[in-house]
């Protein structure tokens, strides 16, 4: 058997993807690239914008006309943050118990429970064959097994998502799961909904991850979460207190700073990342990790999302303009090549021209390294979708989106020219004969090099930065 997986999204879903692959890799199943000769096809899905939605939608569509023209029977299921439910097509439910068609279940309670059809997907003329919440991936065998009517086996313990272990794709540089989704309900996020509140795992079990990670030859962590910063606030929750603590608290020192403290420590690790944080739950104790520790990686991603006070209420956020930009200047002050990167949506419900122009003095005065501009997208079950009307014209956001985007090129450019000249170490983790070979500074700038049959996967390359290709720097092997 073989399977297909297509992972839309942030790094976070494609963390999913590896332990999804780690299953298939148990149970025998082998990874093709072309969903045309897969037996299995696993999409892993995207919420957060409704034009990743319509792109599943339209590869379930593909699929089942592809089955009907070649008279082939793939397997089709949905993961990720479009799902609230593990539920199986109704066309597979032929139990002679009709007890054991529970529904309305948010988590797995018992083997039964997969059996659910109540999910308005089952409505469409292409549906799924199924889907299942992302953290009970561990138990998709005993799904398949009924479907094919045929043992998969590599059944697990379900509902330890986060105990599972991942295939990584990447062997020079490991993702890991420290923190999922979100306790923060902001008024346009559909997270909360479709994937829950926060949770996190054990500091140990994340250090031996780590560890593990270093030992087959990984060079580079991540740390992912919806919102890693905010990791351990509930065992320590005084620290949230915002009465109390201000983010420039230099007194204290957070459950995330901790753990940092500790992978900073591991034998033969060169790099250590994280994203993605929050400004309300940032603190002065992880900023300083960028300087203070020996392996925490002068870059940081974290969203700003709008650049006026009144547009960040409406979102529900919980930071400031000027939270935000002292933050920046804290970073930058301490190393003017300190790499910042963050998310921007443009014409939010009730966005005046004048709340736009905010934004844009923002990215014109921090210069960002980089942005994901998204345009305002209604989710249905979010706040804003309920109670702000969506009222900017298509062309208005179109305009918005241009121009931020037009701001971006300009400050990417000016701040990649700061490397041009510089010698730095970029660990590679890609190579081919058609691109060269890549990877990225310890300030996340990429870098492309001549290709060299000598320079292998997992080595550290000195490469001297000689000049900017649009978004990308080339630079000379000095190595």
């Amino acid at each position: 058997m073989k399977y297909f997986i297509q992972t839309f999204g942030c790094q976070l879903n494609y963390a999913d993807t590896e332990k999804i692959s780690m299953i298939f890799l148990q149970s025998w199943i082998a990874k093709t690239n072309s969903y045309k000769e897969a037996d299995i096809v696993i999409l892993n899905t995207c919420s957060v914008r409704k034009k990743w939605e319509d792109k599943v939608l339209g590869m379930i569509r593909e699929i089942h006309k592809f089955n009907k023209l070649n008279k082939t029977k793939i397997i089709v299921w949905v993961t990720g943050c479009m799902v609230k439910k593990t539920w199986v097509n109704p066309a597979y439910l032929h139990w002679e118990n009709e007890k054991q068609k529970v529904k309305q279940i948010e988590l797995l309670k018992s083997p039964d429970s997969i059996f659910n059809s109540d999910d308005i997907l089952f409505t469409r003329k292409y549906s799924p064959d199924f889907v299942f919440r992302v953290e009970e991936i561990s138990y998709v065998t005993k799904i398949l097994s009924h479907i094919l009517n045929k043992n998969i086996g590599n059944d697990m313990k379900f509902n330890e998502y986060l105990e599972l272990e991942q295939l990584r794709e990447n062997p020079a540089s490991a993702n890991i799961i420290i923190q999922t989704w979100c306790d923060n309900f902001c008024t346009f996020c559909i997270v909360p909904y479709t994937r829950g509140r926060e949770v996190w795992r054990n500091t140990e079990d994340i250090v031996n991850e780590a560890k593990i990670a270093i030992l087959n030859w990984a060079k580079e962590i991540t740390l992912l979460g919806q919102n890693v910063n905010s990791y351990g606030k509930t065992t320590k929750s005084k620290l949230w207190d915002k009465e109390w603590l201000t983010w420039n608290n230099k007194n204290i020192q957070t459950p995330f700073r901790e753990l940092l403290n500790k992978l900073d420590k591991i034998e033969w690790l060169d790099r250590i990342r994280f994203t993605s944080s929050n400004p309300h739950d940032m603190t002065c104790d992880i900023l300083d990790a960028h300087f203070e520790l020996d392996h925490t990686c002068n870059y940081l991603h974290f969203a700003l999302q709008s650049g006026n006070d009144d547009v960040l209420k409406r979102m529900n956020r919980k930071h400031t303009v000027e939270d935000f930009r002292e933050m920046v200047n804290y970073l930058r002050k301490k190393d003017p090549l300190f790499a910042i990167s963050t998310d921007i949506i443009v014409w939010f419900p009730d966005e005046t021209e004048e709340e736009f122009e905010d934004t844009c003095h923002v990215f014109e005065e921090l210069e960002f390294d980089f942005a994901y501009i998204a345009r305002y997208s209604e989710r249905f079950w979010t706040y804003a979708s309920n109670h702000l009307k969506n009222n900017v014209s298509d062309q208005e956001k179109a305009r918005r989106w241009d121009i931020l985007n037009t701001l971006l090129k300009k400050n990417i450019e000016k701040r990649s020219k700061l490397m041009i000249g510089r010698e730095e170490d970029i660990l590679i983790t890609a190579k081919s004969k058609k691109h060269g070979i890549a990877w990225r500074t310890r300030n996340f700038k990429e870098v492309f090099v001549d290709y060299d049959e000598k320079i292998n996967i997992w080595d550290m390359v000195k490469v001297k930065i000689a000049e900017l290709d649009r978004w990308v720097l080339k630079g000379k092997n000095l190595s």
